[in-house]
């Protein structure tokens, strides 16, 4: 492909370098019109231009170096051309213009109000543009009409021009763009009407900017961490096949209490309160709070990890003979190998992990909202827990410090710089031998505040304001649903005693909830019980479930490879576009194939609903078929040493 991402790029900025000029003539003419629509070609070229792939992995040979030798010999003029694009956008879009009102008075104005509003460069299919309050659809139509394919309005019950979507506040277009598939927007832009619209067209700007962000990074998370979820699920097979799932628990936890240990600051303020609590309430810790626990003389029932990361250097040196760890399928598998009181096993990263589990029958699934702590939240809800307590759950740094002291990172310390940059400082030896294995380096965020405990606001990251964001999303959905006719959740507090307020969580003193607990349980009673339950075939339905992967996967190499060489003899039609259907069929059901190629999937959905040219189209279909073989050519094998180890394990029967 590197030939044609080389012609591809000289091709665009060539593009560029003449629509520029067209719109710097019709700048100079005086010509409105002329102007807008050459400076639509400028966005829609820079958009393409960005959306090409960089070229690599060079073949080196005669024609690709000609190729790259005539474009370099190109570049300087092609790059001039570009700069004076660039420069003309920037004196049309900036120049003086009457205020709205006048200008959507008249066609012409409200033609010139949709290319104002629009920065120089832009997806017309991909990114999303938000018009607030009413009278502003004539530009909805306009953007319409020049091919935008997201517009939201708010605030407007006219008639909308195509798939223009009408949301009726701003909890709903940030759910709207949530939605939006294949891929999240790029980029976005909001206009709002004058008077109270002005007033939400800040809080909209901010929220819509976030859920962008939260989409991004959970896109670049699945591509980062995909590969290793897969090969450490594989791995977890049989420890899978061998310990039950929180699924298997059911109902039995329902109407107990638990309590939730965070590893924030303040859980050095209320810890003690814990101990002899295990008995009269279910106590949960993840693997970073574990150490803090145990140091205060606290044994948690459990111990949550969803990380895919080596983490067990949380647990160094930690007691776990009468701890049960609950892992997610895709975890490091050495924490299977821990010596722990028992396991049980849990679907935290979605489709990533539950398709291991649609081989058990069994539904393990807990929703996450990217943290261990959303997951426990989640977790106690699937289990009906009833109150639900939460500690060490800060959220925020007070004085700097991130983790309570007595934890492995406790010498962590969040450092803001003069640009309102977060970076944590002092990281333990262990943190950073689990780094120097893999994985995303320690992020630098965005500082921010979020309000307090006890009042005021506290210092917190970006990525704690996320986290701070999904469990007041959760908390609303909760109380929504019971107002609806639902079942009433039970009580959530958050008893940290610090950090910060979560609105739809109750917040109470440690000590005055604790009192409450009276009732004694048999967390490890009701464990052995629902073991019991467990179907002591399951490693043989698991066997079962990828065998059938195996020959779904055998069946999808034949055809990616048929349709591979199809396109390369330039045989298309309907022989191509029968074998691309049977394929996409083979493939559905074997979700964790599409995610390792998430990427080509993508582009191959954008270059098909963007209707370019025959070229652009088998081109990203060529590469989407290569994509599959690769992806195939990594799983099968894997699948097949996987469900030999499950065979051996099969004569072994399950833990008890």
């Amino acid at each position: 492909m590197s030939i044609e991402v080389l012609s591809a790029w000289r091709q665009l900025l060539g593009e560029l370098g003449e629509f520029g000029t067209a719109l710097q003539a019709a700048i100079q003419r005086d010509d409105v019109l002329g102007a807008i629509a050459a400076a639509i070609q400028v966005r829609r070229t820079r958009a393409a231009i960005a959306r090409v792939e960089a070229p690599g992995r060079l073949r080196a040979d005669r024609a690709e170096i000609d190729a790259m030798a005539d474009t370099m010999a190109a570049l300087p003029e092609l790059a001039i051309n570009a700069r004076a694009a660039d420069a003309a956008m920037q004196l049309w879009l900036t120049r003086p213009l009457p205020s709205d009102a006048r200008l959507l008075a008249s066609p012409l104005g409200v033609a010139v109000l949709a290319d104002v509003m629009l920065p120089a460069i832009w997806d017309f299919e991909a990114d999303v543009a938000v018009l607030v309050g009413a009278g502003l659809l004539p530009i909805a139509e306009v953007l319409h009409d020049l091919g935008q394919r997201r517009i939201l309005v708010i605030g407007d019950d006219g008639p909308l021009p195509g798939d223009t979507l009408a949301v009726t506040s701003v909890e709903e277009a940030v759910l709207a763009v949530r939605m939006m598939v294949p891929g999240p927007p790029g980029r976005m832009v909001v206009r709002a009407a004058s008077g109270a619209e002005l007033a939400m067209h800040d809080d909209l700007v901010d929220k819509l900017r976030n859920a962008l962000s939260d989409l991004r990074i959970h896109r670049n998370t699945v591509c980062e961490f995909s590969r290793t979820w897969v090969e450490q699920g594989l791995a977890n097979l049989p420890a899978l096949a061998r310990w039950p799932s929180v699924g298997a628990v059911g109902d039995r936890f329902a109407g107990m209490p638990m309590v939730i240990i965070a590893p924030g600051p303040s859980l050095a303020g209320n810890v003690a309160q814990l101990r002899g609590l295990r008995g009269r309430a279910i106590v949960l810790a993840f693997s970073h709070s574990l150490k803090p626990a145990l140091a205060a003389g606290v044994v948690p029932d459990f111990v949550l990890t969803v990380d895919p990361q080596d983490v067990r250097y949380h647990f160094s040196g930690c007691d776990l003979s009468q701890t049960c760890l609950i892992n997610a399928a895709t975890v490091h598998p050495a924490l299977f190998e821990l010596p722990a009181q028992r396991f049980l096993t849990l679907s935290a990263n979605s489709a990533i992990d539950d398709w291991i589990f649609d081989g058990f029958g069994e539904d393990a699934m807990v929703a996450g909202g990217g943290s261990v702590a959303t997951s426990a939240l989640s977790l106690a809800l699937k289990w009906r827990c009833d109150p639900i307590v939460f500690v060490g759950l800060d959220l925020s740094f007070p004085g700097g410090a991130y983790y309570v002291a007595t934890s492995q990172d406790g010498d962590a310390r969040a450092v803001v710089d003069d640009h309102g940059v977060v970076r944590v400082e002092g990281w333990s030896a262990g943190f950073r031998a689990m780094k120097a294995a893999g994985g995303p380096a320690a992020p630098r965020e965005r500082a921010v505040e979020l309000p307090g405990w006890a009042g005021g606001t506290v210092p917190s990251s970006f990525m704690f304001s996320m986290f701070h964001r999904w469990f007041v999303t959760r908390m609303r959905d909760l109380a929504l649903a019971a107002e609806l006719g639902g079942e009433p959740p039970g009580a959530v507090y958050n008893c940290t005693e610090g950090g910060a307020f979560i609105e739809g969580m109750r917040h109470r003193p440690l000590a005055e909830v604790l009192a409450g607990f009276d009732r004694a349980i048999d967390v490890g009673g009701e464990l052995d019980a629902a073991a019991m339950t467990v179907d002591a075939a399951r490693g043989g339905h698991l066997v079962d479930h990828l065998t059938g992967f195996v020959r779904g996967l055998r069946r999808g190499r034949r055809l990616a490879a048929v349709a591979r060489k199809l396109i390369a003899r330039g045989t298309i039609g309907p022989r191509l576009a029968n074998v691309e259907r049977g394929l996409a069929a083979t493939l559905a059901p074997l979700t964790i194939a599409s995610l390792l190629a998430q990427r080509e999937v993508e582009r191959a959905h954008d270059v098909a609903r963007r209707a370019g040219s025959e070229t652009d189209y088998l081109a990203a279909s060529a590469s989407l078929f290569d994509t599959v073989l690769e992806v195939i050519g990594q799983l099968e094998p894997a699948l097949r040493v996987a469900l030999m180890r499950l065979e051996h394990q099969g004569t072994r029967g399950r833990a008890a």
